[in-house]
C-alpha cells in the first residue's frame, strides 16, 4: 500500500547554499522509512558492510540538466544528529523535484477528494 504524503511536506525544513551556489534542501519525510547504509570496510575499500536505519530526514540536491546530463536529484540521509551521511546517498538521473524523489522513495500525493 502506498504511503500518501501532502502539501505540507513538500515544504523544506532548512537551506544551504555554499560558495559555488550549490543548493541543499532538507526535508522530513512524510512518514520514517528503512535505509540501507553501505559502510565500507576500514581495511578493504572494496567491501562494504549493510547497515539498516530509520531516516526521518534527507538532504535533497538538485543537479540541473546540462547538454551531457541528464538533471539528477541527489539524496543523503541525516543521521541523528541531522548531519548527512554519504554512506547511504542515492542519484536519481532524470529526477529535477523533491516531488519526484518522494516518488523514487514509494511516496505518492495524497490527491484531494470531492
Amino acid at each position: 500500500m502506498p504511503t500518501h504524503y501532502f502539501l505540507k511536506d513538500l515544504i523544506p525544513i532548512g537551506i544551504d547554499v555554499d560558495a559555488d551556489g550549490n543548493i541543499d534542501s532538507y526535508y522530513k519525510l512524510p512518514t520514517p522509512i528503512l535505509w540501507v547504509l553501505q559502510i565500507p570496510h576500514p581495511d578493504d575499500l572494496s567491501k562494504y558492510t549493510n547497515s539498516e536505519v530509520i531516516v526521518t530526514k534527507v538532504a535533497v540536491t538538485l543537479v540541473p540538466p546540462s547538454a551531457e546530463e541528464k538533471a539528477t536529484a541527489w539524496v543523503v540521509p541525516l543521521n541523528e544528529d541531522d548531519e548527512p551521511d554519504i554512506n547511504g546517498a542515492l542519484a536519481f538521473e532524470g529526477v529535477s523535484s523533491y516531488e519526484g524523489v518522494l516518488g523514487k522513495l514509494g511516496f505518492t500525493p495524497d490527491l484531494p477528494t470531492n
